[in-house]
Parts: C-alpha cells; sequence; structure tokens
C-alpha cells in the first residue's frame, strides 16, 4: 500500500483538533480540515498552521487519508465517500450501527483501511492488564466489576450541554458503553448477552440518558457488573478481575494494576504507565498503528464489523432496559 502524506481532518471539535496535534506528532505536516464552521476553521489555522476548506468534496479531493471527526451521527456518511473515492480512512468511537455493515466490503474492494477508533487498546494500562490475563496471572477470569463515571458538565464546560454529547441520540453515556466494551472484548472476547436498566437521573435541562447499569455475560462464561454514568462528579474509570486464583485491579486515575495472588495470599503493584506518562500519547499511537496498517506494516484489528457488534450491545442493552429482561446479542440485527 502506498504511504498517505495528505490528509483530510473532517472536524475541528476537540477530538479533530486533537488529531491534528497527533499528526504533527509523527511528522505529518500536509494537512488540510474541513468544518462548516468559520470559527473552527480559523481557529485551528491560526493553532496548527494548516489549510482549512468549507467544501468537503474539494479537501477529499486533494488527500490519501480522511480522519472523520465529527458529531457520532455524521460519522458515516464521511466514512462512505472517503472509502468510495479510494482514500485510507480513520473514524472516532461510533454509537451508530446503520451503515457500518457495508463499509467493510466496500473498503477492501478499494484496497483501502477503514479504521474505527479502538483507543484504550492504546493505553499502556489495557495492555499491561491484557498481558498479565493472557499470560494466566490469575487463571480463568470469572468475574469483572468496572465502573466509569464522569460529569456530563465536565466534558465540554465551555459548551456546556450545547453539543453532541447533551443530545438524547448522541449522548456522552450513551456514547461511553461501546467505547468501554471495546477494551472489554478486545480483553475477554464477545458478549454473549446483557441485562440493563438504564435512564435519566441528573437535574439537567436535557433528556439524554446519563447512566447505565449492565450485567453482561461473555461467550467465555465471565459475568461482569458494568456501570457507566455521566454522573459522578470526581472522573472513574476502575474495575476488578476476579478468579479462584487471584483478583487484578486498576485504577485509571493511578494508572496501576493490582496483583493478589491467592496461592502466596500477597498483593503486587504493576505501574503500568510510565512516569510523566501524558494522555496524548495513546491518541499518538492510535494513529501510529493506523497509518502503519494504511503503509502496509500491520494489520488494523478492529474492524467495521466488531464496531458493529459494539452497537448491538448497546442496542442490547436498550431493548433489555425498555422490556425488563436479559437480550441475547443474537437477538440484534
Amino acid at each position: 500500500m502506498n504511504s498517505p502524506t495528505k490528509f483530510l481532518q473532517v472536524g475541528l471539535g476537540s477530538m479533530g483538533k486533537r488529531r491534528i496535534r497527533c499528526l504533527k506528532a509523527l511528522g505529518q505536516h500536509d494537512i488540510t480540515a474541513f468544518d462548516p464552521r468559520e470559527d473552527r476553521r480559523a481557529e485551528a489555522e491560526k493553532l496548527y498552521g494548516i489549510r482549512t476548506t468549507d467544501s468537503f468534496e474539494k479537501g477529499l479531493e486533494g488527500a490519501d487519508a480522511v480522519l472523520v471527526s465529527t458529531p457520532p451521527d455524521l460519522h458515516y456518511p464521511f466514512v462512505k465517500a472517503a472509502t468510495e473515492a479510494g482514500k485510507h480512512n480513520f473514524c472516532e468511537a461510533n454509537i451508530i450501527t446503520e451503515g457500518a455493515d457495508e463499509i467493510g466490503g466496500l473498503a477492501a474492494a478499494k484496497k483501502v483501511v477503514a479504521a474505527p477508533s479502538a483507543t484504550m487498546r492504546f493505553h499502556p494500562l489495557y495492555q499491561h492488564l491484557k498481558s498479565l490475563i493472557d499470560g494466566g496471572a490469575i487463571g480463568k477470569p470469572l468475574l469483572l466489576n468496572f465502573h466509569m463515571g464522569n460529569y456530563i458538565l465536565d466534558w465540554h464546560p465551555w459548551e456546556g450541554l450545547n453539543f453532541y454529547a447533551g443530545k438524547k441520540a448522541t449522548g456522552a453515556c450513551r456514547e461511553m458503553v461501546p467505547f468501554e466494551f471495546e477494551w472489554m472484548q478486545w480483553i475477554f472476547g464477545p458478549v454473549e448477552s446483557v441485562q440493563c436498566s438504564h435512564g435519566h437521573f441528573l437535574d439537567l435541562p436535557t433528556d439524554m440518558d446519563d447512566a447505565y447499569a449492565i450485567v453482561a455475560r461473555f461467550k467465555s462464561g465471565l459475568l461482569a457488573n458494568v456501570l457507566v454514568d455521566v454522573v459522578a462528579r470526581y472522573a472513574i474509570r476502575e474495575g476488578k478481575v476476579l478468579s479462584q486464583a487471584g483478583t487484578l485491579s486498576w485504577d485509571f486515575d493511578t494508572q496501576r494494576v493490582r496483583h493478589y495472588d491467592g496461592q502466596s495470599q500477597n498483593w503486587r503493584e504493576h505501574k503500568a504507565a510510565g512516569r510523566g506518562f501524558n494522555i496524548e500519547e495513546m491518541y499518538v499511537a492510535e494513529i501510529d498503528a493506523w497509518l502503519k496498517a494504511c503503509r502496509g506494516e500491520a494489520a488494523w484489528e478492529h474492524t467495521y464489523a466488531h464496531d458493529q457488534a459494539l452497537g448491538h450491545i448497546l442496542l442490547a442493552c436498550e431493548r433489555s432496559s425498555q422490556e425488563g429482561r436479559r437480550v441475547l446479542l443474537s437477538e440484534i440485527r
């Protein structure tokens, strides 16, 4: 495959600007950005010294590869257009499943890499957790308890609820359910069924759901208790994996994984991320992996088929909550 050198960044919100920083950190400077908002284009030109355009079509013509960082309900039209034009493309995490099934086949036909985001695979904490589990540190995982929480008004304080994450269809909590299950399925394998209760609890002027309490059964036999919310006033991402042989616990705040060995009855502590680790590094690593896939140096493992399965987990959770029963993923089409 040819190595892309000319990039079109679609969307100049916070993630769009972050992806520009990722490209520049990797030595890529031939970047054009599209956004319908003139103020965002002017800001990006000033901050990053890049070209901008108010025409996606013109930007696409001059690009080798496209990065899509729009609100989630707008991803697929841009991804499809880029793929049809024979351009490698990268897309932020998805909520909407409609259209995902055709992207993989289209990308294969056009011989391009169409890469949905899998950000947490590139964080050293989850890489370390996976290496411990794959290496048999606690034997077969039996139970998982995980909590992700981050107050919605702390997401974009400068915008309040006036962006996609404050809307019902594309709400922040709804987005984070598939986002968190992506790394869970990477480590523990596919989900078989879910039972869920979700709803709106915050006293805020929005009708979006802000908490999902989920009990998930994995095909491996693992039983997971997962709470995803945008209520927690202090950002939380922590969990425990239990087995007959021991326990692994982790805390995103401290970047530590703790391992309890049931035989020796001792704790060992692992510092997963090195001193001075910056969260931006995982986003850079993700784009670096995508560029390597575009060059044919490695495969992009998280496909649109995987991405669609994540969307089905979200839909199964919502059906379960509405119908008051356990829902098999095989029921979702």
